[in-house]
């Protein structure tokens, strides 16, 4: 199973709402979400989908980043307010043994996922948390990092994710331009092999998180595919304006990139929801602005996961 690690703003939402109506996500791949906004609006227009499509993806409850982040009761409060919630709880383990264990008391929580990055020292508070009844799941950021932890984690009976951070940020958008087509992941082949339950990643954005940021001088379409002629590895490619210059026309730039992309897709035979939607838009030459770019390109990546797992 496929646990994509996602910041819950408006475009991670739209993505996971149009794939969960499309129904391509259940039982296959099931979203960790970090809200980074204080303002529930986008949550809340994503829970009636998830509502009615009976779709549960997990809600961390003390984000690490964003407006309201850190051990708090704000999305707690949230979830206990929702009616028929949709969304299942998880906390970011970070030597907050006593927060988690009163939170799942008083709030009367079960099927809770607990995540390690890199930001914990406590491995014995942290067992006595794996040993609870009401926690179900684990994640573990990079644990080939954590090799000790990493086996003492499968030797429990919980359900244990690896995340991988492995989209390759560059400093800025035209650097791309230089780079060729690669490997992009192949936990997807492999994780089963090496005793985890499932795998995870932050599909095709960067750990880091990036707040906003200026008009781009570049447009960057980032497309992942599985490699047949690679033992089936996911990999990427980065279609990139050439006009990069400026920051003006940025409608130029987009179509310089979707053409790339859609001639790159064609050539090859693949197609999905995403990659007709990126046509739809290049062939009405009409730039439907960054948000949506980013949108697609992490449609595109869950839908080829999703195929992958359907074939095996």
């Amino acid at each position: 199973m496929y646990f994509p690690y996602l910041r819950a703003r408006q475009f991670e939402l739209i993505a996971l709402r149009e794939l969960v109506l499309e129904k391509v996500l259940q039982n296959k791949i099931i979203p960790v979400l970090e809200p980074v906004k204080e303002s529930f609006s986008n949550l809340n227009l994503a829970h009636k989908v998830f509502q009615e499509n009976n779709f549960k993806p997990f809600l961390i409850v003390n984000p690490l980043e964003g407006e309201f982040s850190g051990d708090t009761e704000l999305f707690l409060d949230y979830l206990k307010n929702l009616e028929n919630c949709h969304y299942l709880p998880s906390f970011h383990y970070k030597d907050n043994f006593d927060y988690i264990i009163s939170k799942i008391k008083e709030y009367h929580l079960s099927e809770c996922l607990i995540i390690c990055f890199d930001n914990f020292t406590d491995e014995n508070n942290l067992k006595q948390l794996y040993d609870n009844t009401n926690v179900t799941k684990i994640m573990l950021l990079d644990p080939n990092k954590n090799r000790n932890l990493d086996r003492k984690l499968k030797g429990y009976n919980k359900f244990y994710i690896r995340l991988d951070d492995i989209f390759e940020k560059q400093q800025k958008n035209a650097d791309f331009l230089e780079i060729q087509a690669h490997k992009f992941s192949e936990e997807h082949l492999y994780y089963k092999a090496e005793n985890y339950n499932g795998f995870s990643d932050f599909t095709i954005l960067p750990k880091e998180f990036i707040e906003g940021g200026m008009l781009p001088r570049a447009v960057v379409i980032h497309l992942t595919y599985i490699n047949a002629a690679s033992n089936n590895e996911i990999w990427i490619r980065h279609f990139t304006s050439e006009s990069n210059d400026t920051n003006s026309n940025v409608q130029g730039k987009f179509a310089e990139a979707a053409q790339k992309a859609i001639q790159f897709c064609e050539t090859n035979g693949f197609r999905n929801s995403a990659i007709d939607e990126l046509k739809n838009y290049l062939n009405e030459a009409r730039y439907p602005g960054l948000g949506t770019i980013k949108k697609i390109s992490i449609k595109n990546h869950l839908l080829i996961i999703s195929k992958f797992l359907d074939s095996i």
